[in-house]
């Protein structure tokens, strides 16, 4: 019989759970404050620009120091070169033409700042540089008035005397509590303390998560959750100690990604500003964002793309893995080990590199496909011009890179089913095909259903072959929903809250996809 360890006392167990809370709070707590100070600084940089920028429009020299300003004049035609403007600038060595051999290096942050000036008008932000710099224009009858800011200087380091201090007092507080008998108020009051830093730092939001965080395990720490958990994790610790690398893993490379992504779909990002829209983002995908419904921008078209796409390659994968498994089965077949290997090499090449071959083989002017209609009396195709031709070649190619897996899968199937079972059914006279349908597809059901499930969440997400075959071409209408959410992010003026929106659409989809794909495959196993 194990003995039961003695209860740790009071005094320690309240720090033991006050500091765990404390320590998962603080990391909170630091990111709130990083970000605190960056919108510190870039407001406090965006003011020093907009001042400056009022100053030069005033005629006055600026209070700060600036990596560029004046007042940019009206762009002109260059005579010599029709589509090039020319543009001069009023500062204090007067008026001087923008750009040239010895010109300096802020006369392009000039030039731009009045470029964006003409499309949008007066604005302050950021330079997208990462400098920190800010840049102002502000509209005067000559032109705007642009200041662009010097290099910032270190941001605000953090606060440790004061969190020193919290930490002491929220010590003493949960001390205090242990010794006199309510350890559950004392870590309460102890956590408490750091609502101070989340509200200065995160707003009403996070302060009510701390104090919801400090009731919590106030509440659990009377209750004697916490002790009974602590015993749990000591009694099980050599197991923990193996999955605690895993988890760990699994935490940084999976759930804080999955997290960030979920929380960015509801931000919208321009020009590197982000602004908290809600639901927007979700209700303008779903709502096809005023488009047609054939429109290829339209989310159902693309949805419907997908699972066309989807449905097709899986079928396919299907079908050409089985029929080649039950070949390779056949004991007439000669070399079978050679074909195997042959069969699975198309697996075994990474996908992005196929993808590439496939797309010289589907070349209009000298691709092999076309060479090899044009010698059988046939004409070439324009493969990418099309939606059809486009698919049917996305198809093809991710064809040849799926169905190993479900021969592979299939193979190992067929092994499992005992001869015995043919050899009754010969002698009980039952056809080929009977035998096909009645011995060989049932035992191999239960173990392609969840192969169709994992390939079908595999070929939902190909990215690779959609890219790099056809390019969404003609004009984005074989994208499917991950290549929307690449274009979002990417090629779409940097819309990363769209893109996390949508990916988290995706991640729903195929939720419901799994859930639904595990019932079924639960019934196929169950089933006589």
């Amino acid at each position: 019989m194990t003995s039961t360890p003695p209860p740790r006392p009071p005094v320690r167990s309240a720090l033991r759970d006050a500091a765990v809370a404390a320590f998962a709070l603080w990391l909170v707590l630091f990111t709130a404050f990083v970000r605190h100070r960056n919108h510190e600084l870039a407001d406090r940089e965006r003011a020093r620009a907009q001042a400056a920028a009022a100053a030069v429009a005033a005629g006055e020299a600026p209070l700060h120091a600036t990596s560029a300003l004046g007042v940019v004049l009206p762009a002109e035609p260059d005579p010599r070169h029709p589509f090039l403007a020319r543009r001069a600038v009023v500062d204090a060595a007067g008026t001087r033409a923008l750009g040239g051999a010895e010109a300096p290096a802020a006369d392009k942050l000039l030039y731009d700042a009045a470029a964006r000036f003409d499309r949008e008008g007066p604005f302050v932000g950021l330079l997208t540089d990462g400098s920190g710099r800010a840049v102002a224009a502000i509209a005067t009858p000559r032109g705007p008035a642009i200041a662009v800011t010097a290099p910032p200087g270190s941001p605000a380091g953090l606060p440790w005397l004061m969190m020193i201090g919290l930490l002491g007092l929220g010590a003493a507080l949960v001390t205090a509590g242990a010794l006199s008998g309510r350890g559950a108020l004392g870590v309460g009051a102890g956590l408490a303390v750091l609502v101070v830093p989340a509200w200065m730092w995160g707003g009403v939001a996070l302060a009510a998560v701390a104090g919801g965080v400090a009731a919590a395990v106030a509440v659990a720490h009377g209750r004697g959750a916490t002790e009974r958990l602590a015993a749990g994790l000591i009694a099980h610790r050599v197991a923990l100690s193996f999955l605690t690398p895993a988890a760990v893993a699994m935490a940084v490379l999976v759930l804080v990604p999955f997290l960030v992504g979920l929380v960015i779909g509801f931000y919208d990002h321009q020009h590197g500003t982000w602004t908290f829209v809600g639901l927007d983002n979700f209700a303008r995908i779903l709502s096809g964002d005023g488009r047609a419904f054939d429109d290829p921008l339209n989310f159902w078209f693309i949805l419907g793309v997908t699972v066309l796409w989807t449905g097709a390659n899986v079928l396919f994968h299907v079908v050409i893995g089985t029929t080649l498994a039950l070949a390779l089965r056949q004991p007439w077949l000669r070399a079978r080990g050679l074909f195997r290997v042959l069969l699975i090499v198309p697996w075994a090449i990474p996908n992005y590199i196929t993808a590439l071959i496939w797309k010289g083989m589907f070349q209009g002017e000298y691709g092999a496909i076309n060479s090899l209609l044009e010698g059988v009396g046939v004409g070439g195709v324009s493969w990418f011009s099309s939606w059809a031709t486009a698919f049917a070649a996305n198809v093809a190619t991710n064809t040849w890179l799926g169905f190993p897996f479900m021969m592979v899968v299939a193979l190992g199937a067929l092994e499992s089913i005992p001869r015995d079972l043919y050899e009754a059914a010969e002698v009980d006279g039952a056809s080929a095909w009977q035998r096909l349908t009645q011995i060989t597809l049932p035992h191999l059901r239960p173990a392609l259903a969840p192969a169709v499930i994992l390939g079908s969440i595999w070929t939902f997400n190909m990215f690779n072959v959609i890219y790099l075959v056809s390019g969404g071409k003609p004009g984005g209408s074989t994208d499917i929903l991950v290549t929307d959410a690449y274009r979002w992010a990417f090629e779409r003026g940097e819309r990363y809250g769209m893109a996390a929106a949508l990916g988290t659409i995706i991640f729903l989809i195929l939720l419901l996809w799994t859930v639904f794909g595990t019932r079924v495959t639960r019934r196929t196993e169950e089933a006589p």
